[in-house]
């Protein structure tokens, strides 16, 4: 609900460009796999065998990272329709923040559901690499937890 701008805060603001450069990093890092390995493969007829492993990891990591901006740009699942069809006002006011104890709940199910998996497979290891699979699980809390600090703060900033 986009009722009305949600204050910036220094900590939420670090976050999100920290969140925007890793992510472009990552982005053009995957970038650069995807046409290493389609070079690879047409031109010289070799596949490296690292080549799902790295790109999946990495696809899932900048996912997570992207959510951590969409949650403190606001931007999140946000249709805007509360906007549309309630009047400004207490209704309006309350509602928006029924959507952000929503996120924080969310956000401490993801942090604690992500845990949970990436303590179990921790344990187990890729198939190529033999790196642990629970690297893919640890974008879970890790994001979950920037992204609660984040709007920790913007609300304190209230």
């Amino acid at each position: 609900m986009q009722s009305e701008p949600m204050p910036q805060s220094r900590i939420a603001a670090a976050i999100d460009r920290a969140a925007g450069t890793i992510g472009g990093l990552a982005i053009a890092t995957f970038t650069a796999i995807i046409v290493y390995v389609v070079i690879c493969r047409y031109a010289f007829s070799f596949t490296p065998r690292w080549s799902e492993e790295i790109p999946r990891l990495l696809l899932v990591w900048v996912t997570f990272i992207g959510a951590i901006s969409a949650f403190v740009r606001k931007t999140h699942l946000c249709a805007g329709l509360t906007d549309l069809i309630v009047a400004p006002g207490r209704l309006r006011t309350f509602l928006a923040l029924l959507a952000r104890i929503a996120a924080f709940l969310f956000l401490a199910v993801v942090f604690w559901s992500g845990w949970k998996i990436t303590a179990l497979t921790w344990a187990h290891e890729t198939t190529v690499l033999s790196w642990p699979a629970g690297l893919v699980y640890l974008s879970l809390p890790v994001t979950a937890a920037f992204a609660f600090v984040a709007l920790f703060a913007m609300e304190l900033r209230k």
